[in-house]
């Protein structure tokens, strides 16, 4: 496959009815070629949905265990040897991912479907990462990850699935030393670049928009099933469908600068159902987005005039301990029964709202801010 002709399907589908998604699923990968195209008989494959955190599948923040289902199923046929795993956005005993497998409903699943679920405990460096050594276990990696914005990144799909393959606490590592969108979207890139996704089906039924890509974002019905076996021209059309600028996706634009994406959506051949009857979603996008989109020098300097400061909701907040002990600058806290977040430690990476089970971190903004962003 060259940029010049990397295939994307589209597929229609408006419920999480157990039929539905299979018949979705089937038809999108069958656009691509069926799922013998990607696998073959005896071939050890590995499952990486998005379970970011414990989130029950309603919250529309992990992939949709109907969605893992019909994977399975279309892979079953060809080969039984099936895995399935993710690193959390959780501090890595296997108890805590465990508790992510059980809420999620993707323990079940597996369960009923004979899978095996798999904890990406040892590392193995790979493009100068460590990530998971079950990719050297497996012979294919498929990508089922959940459409969403990202306070960040901006984008949560394709590409910023494969975040999950770092193991356990080194995401940590990862996060301080890029702090920034664009940092950590060469991060992302470079991951993705050296380990691509043999087939991506990417959960957007039901996505998620605002304060994404945790508790704090909103559901958002848009009833798509896509597929690919090019990620970052995947993630151009889902970055279309959201109404997106694709240089304003750091990840997107990285990976066109590198030639690793095509240059346009105009030279993705877009498989099913066309992008047009997707489009006019009208994403509402995180609060952060004005800040990502600066320049660095840009962003630096506006920092001290556009004041951001995160925020645990006391109304929301359970004091759980989740932020605190995600968080890699050790900015949060514990005083008098409350979780409080050092300004000047705190890094704005947002690790402890992609966490929060509650949806309690918020992102405050002063008033420039807010009337900039209105314009």
């Amino acid at each position: 496959m060259t940029l010049s002709n990397a295939k994307v399907s589209l597929v229609k589908c408006v419920s999480y009815g157990p039929d539905a998604v299979q018949a979705a699923v089937k038809q999108a990968v069958d656009f691509l070629g069926g799922m013998q195209e990607f696998i073959k008989p005896k071939e050890r494959i590995l499952l990486k949905p998005n379970l970011l955190t414990d989130a029950t599948p309603e919250q529309c923040v992990t992939t949709h265990p109907e969605v893992l289902r019909a994977v399975i199923r279309l892979i079953k046929p060809v080969t039984s040897y099936i895995y399935c795993g993710d690193a959390p956005n959780v501090w890595g005993e296997e108890v805590d991912v465990d508790r992510v497998y059980e809420a999620s409903g993707v323990k079940r699943v597996c369960q009923e479907e004979g899978v095996e679920l798999c904890y990406f405990t040892h590392p193995k460096m790979v493009g100068g990462y460590p990530l998971t050594d079950w990719l050297n276990k497996c012979d294919k990696l498929v990508s089922i990850p959940k459409f969403k914005t990202h306070g960040l990144t901006l984008m949560s799909a394709a590409v910023k699935n494969l975040f999950g393959l770092v193991v356990g606490m080194s995401k940590t590592k990862i996060h301080i030393e890029n702090p920034r969108s664009e940092e950590l979207s060469r991060v992302l890139v470079d991951i993705c670049a050296a380990r691509r996704p043999d087939l991506t089906i990417v959960d957007g039924i039901e996505a998620l928009e605002g304060e994404g890509p945790g508790t704090s974002g909103t559901p958002k019905k848009v009833d798509l099933v896509a597929a690919s076996a090019d990620a970052f021209a995947l993630d151009m059309i889902l970055a279309k469908i959201m109404g997106l600028n694709l240089r304003d996706v750091a990840t997107i634009r990285i990976s066109q600068d590198r030639g690793l994406a095509p240059k346009d959506c105009d030279v993705v051949v877009s498989l099913g159902e066309p992008v047009e009857s997707f489009l006019g979603k009208n994403f509402q996008l995180p609060k952060t987005t004005p800040l990502n989109k600066m320049p660095k020098a840009l962003a630096d300097l506006m920092k001290y005039i556009l004041v951001m400061k995160v925020r645990v909701a006391a109304s929301r907040c359970k004091v759980c301990g989740q932020c605190l002990k995600i968080c890699p600058a050790c900015a949060i806290s514990l005083e008098s029964g409350r979780l409080l977040i050092n300004d000047k430690k705190c890094i704005r990476c947002l690790c402890c709202q992609e966490i929060c089970p509650k949806g309690a971190i918020e992102v405050r903004r002063n008033l420039l801010w807010q009337i900039l962003s209105r314009g």
